[in-house]
């Protein structure tokens, strides 16, 4: 039997996803090496400017950092630390690159297809994973069982390295199934985002959704997600009050305390005035790995345990800033590692380290998306909910995140742009059969 050329791309797009969501860092990115330049090799390089522009001159920054032997912290933990970065870059952009080239050459019926059976997946894995958490918690509401608690979310990731990753791209998958008007799809993909207990990217997502509906949606829609709102809220309130106690704590105590502020909070101020410190600073940041991203942590010695101590290399910057906010000092005092303590941030890595040049390119790559807004609709609301989980972590380190995000941007954009072809197509006939009449 003959397998379509489609079929197989279908396959393969699948198969992709399937491996780089899965927390094993050494098969993640060895899947990305092998799909991304096998499709460099047989497909090219795709031709969109926003987004080569980009991605390569992010990378281009980082490498650069190599020849810069005037550095007095320059060594060979500084070059590995460089190296580091430059192919975390380089890494993304060949995913990138996949999926830019995979949503062109197949067919959006094939794409949705894909889309719907990885929902389909990732929805039975947690069924499965909550199953084994409450024969472990030996209860079926695992919430409130001693040892679990807070943490049960932590176990509901999915096919994901962790359940925030989890919960930011069933929040995707919620807008995309809302708009298609598919309820019981749309009701999973919300309930495995409660379920999930990242607290702030639900409070985030909740956020972007009111807002964003008060502006965009009819009053009937306003009012059915007002009420959505509060019955998720209301049933968080019951699966874990817990983590409704926390926010509170963060809300009510870390926001306005003089003492011990969030350090979420502080980081972006250490951010800010490195920023307008000196003038390399502001334009350039204080280069890739060197003052926020996972690779300056990585790098760092005391953001994992296998990383050689011999290689650990932190930037002056990077030690004097973000570093006193998550080491293992920080981290010794109990309740200290939530979110809210956390300083990563993707704006924190696109300010620190590259700047107003990043800034900009930041600007360039989003530009694409709202140039094309008139192609959009799921993606008019997906869109801002990434620039808000944007705050949480360094998101293009993590790769996921971002793929499925372009994937639906870009998903929604060619179908907007098909049927706008179909139409003209129509009324094109519709003219002609008016004149021969």
């Amino acid at each position: 039997m003959k397998v379509s050329k489609n079929r197989i791309c279908s396959l393969i797009l699948l198969g992709f996803f399937l491996i780089i969501s899965i927390g094993n860092v050494i098969i993640q990115l060895s899947c990305i090496l092998f799909f991304g330049l096998a499709m460099i090799l047989f497909k090219g390089i795709n031709r969109n400017k926003n987004f080569n522009i980009f991605y390569l001159s992010l990378m281009t920054m980082s490498i650069l950092q190599v020849f810069l032997f005037y550095r007095n912290d320059y060594s060979i933990a500084y070059l590995l630390n460089t190296l580091l970065i430059t192919l975390m870059w380089f890494l993304a952009y060949l995913a990138h690159n996949f999926i830019v080239n995979s949503s062109k050459i197949l067919q959006i019926e094939s794409i949705e297809k894909i889309l719907n059976t990885f929902f389909t997946l990732n929805v039975l894995l947690v069924v499965v994973e909550y199953i084994v958490v409450c024969f472990r918690a030996e209860s079926i509401f695992p919430f409130g069982v001693e040892g679990f608690g807070m943490s049960t979310g932590d176990y509901l990731r999915g096919f994901f390295a962790n359940s925030s990753v989890n919960m930011v791209i069933m929040a995707f998958f919620a807008t995309y199934y809302y708009y298609q008007m598919k309820t019981i799809k749309t009701a999973f993909a919300i309930v495995i985002m409660i379920l999930t207990t990242y607290m702030s990217g639900i409070i985030l997502a909740l956020a972007v959704v009111a807002i964003y509906g008060f502006f965009m949606f009819s009053f009937k829609n306003k009012i059915k997600i007002l009420l959505a709102i509060v019955v998720g809220i209301y049933s968080f309130s019951i699966i874990s009050p817990e983590n409704v106690k926390y926010v509170k704590a963060v809300f009510n105590e870390k926001i306005n305390s003089k003492t011990d502020p969030a350090r979420k909070i502080v980081s972006f101020e250490q951010t800010a005035s490195n920023f307008v410190s000196s003038t390399s600073s502001f334009l350039l940041g204080e280069g890739g790995g060197k003052f926020s991203s996972r690779t300056a942590y990585l790098t760092g010695g005391e953001y994992v345990s296998w990383y050689p101590k011999d290689l650990i290399y932190r930037s002056e910057k990077f030690e004097n800033n973000h570093f006193q906010l998550w080491n293992n000092k920080a981290l010794s005092i109990a309740y200290r590692d939530g979110t809210a303590n956390q300083p990563f941030s993707f704006y924190n890595k696109i300010v620190g380290e590259y700047g107003l040049i990043g800034i900009l390119l930041f600007l360039v790559y989003i530009s694409y998306f709202l140039k094309n807004r008139r192609y959009l609709t799921y993606g008019k609301l997906i869109l801002p909910l990434m620039l808000g989980f944007f705050v949480l972590d360094y998101w293009f380190e993590y790769f996921t995140v971002i793929l499925f995000f372009e994937l639906f941007m870009l998903l929604d954009i060619k179908k907007n742009q098909q049927l706008e072809q179909i139409s003209t197509i129509d009324n094109q006939f519709e003219i002609i059969k008016d004149d021969e009449i």
